[in-house]
């Protein structure tokens, strides 16, 4: 697929536009000065997106215990440790 590349100021005048067409399965890249500067993502799109960074996620979290050779209880007290970091 490819993706629909629009300036700052295009995006401004057509946003209803192109979030329809977003919506509607297109990739559309907004450019400020001939560069990349902005995406836009369906709700559907991020979504995915947000489970794929959560598998990648949990994997390296799992090759962190592995390499750490965590155990039981270790395993459990340093996951819980993790997420309350987070809260």
């Amino acid at each position: 697929m490819s993706t629909r590349k629009v300036s700052l100021a295009e995006a401004k005048n057509k946003l209803t536009e192109l979030v329809r067409q977003v919506e509607a399965g297109e990739q559309v890249m907004i450019t400020k000065r001939h560069k990349p500067a902005a995406r836009l993502l369906s709700e559907a799109q991020y979504e995915q997106l947000q489970k794929k960074l959560a598998v990648a996620g949990l994997r390296a979290l799992r090759k962190r215990f592995r390499s750490a050779d965590l155990k039981g209880k270790e395993f459990y007290e340093e996951a819980r440790r993790l997420l309350e970091e987070r809260a």
